[in-house]
């Protein structure tokens, strides 16, 4: 997946731009769903160029990427290359989404706290209902 002005340094910070048309989903809106599908949460942006190709919100061109949810929950690098790495299986192998999906509610758990807040025995999720 090809990254947007990683060469000007716009990759230090906690949100990432990439542009998906050349991975075999080739749509922000796919890549979404099916990211979601296998508990990966990101959401599809167009990129700078999409209008003139074509494209609107509904099928952009590109996924934003943000760490700062995986830094809350206490997640360093070595995690976010695992979640880079579970990203490749879905997006660019195309491997089993449910297998996948359970193997990241696996890693999941060892992150359920908030760290780098005044409480760090605060559950997580505590404030949230999930259907």
């Amino acid at each position: 997946m090809q990254v947007i002005a990683e060469h000007k340094g716009f990759t230090e910070s906690h949100v990432i731009l990439v542009d998906v048309t050349e991975t075999p989903m080739k749509d922000g809106a796919i890549v979404e769903e099916t990211l979601e599908d296998a508990n990966i949460i990101i959401n599809r942006n167009l990129l700078p160029w999409d209008k003139k190709r074509g494209r609107d919100y509904r099928t952009p061109g590109g996924i934003r990427l943000g760490s700062s949810e995986l830094t809350r929950l206490g997640m360093k690098e070595s995690e976010m290359d695992a979640v880079a790495e579970f990203m490749t299986r879905v997006v660019m192998k195309g491997e089993d989404i449910k297998k996948i999906a359970a193997e990241i509610a696996e890693f999941r758990k060892e992150y359920q706290r908030v760290h780098f807040a005044f409480d760090t025995d605060t559950p997580a999720y505590a404030h949230l209902r999930f259907k």
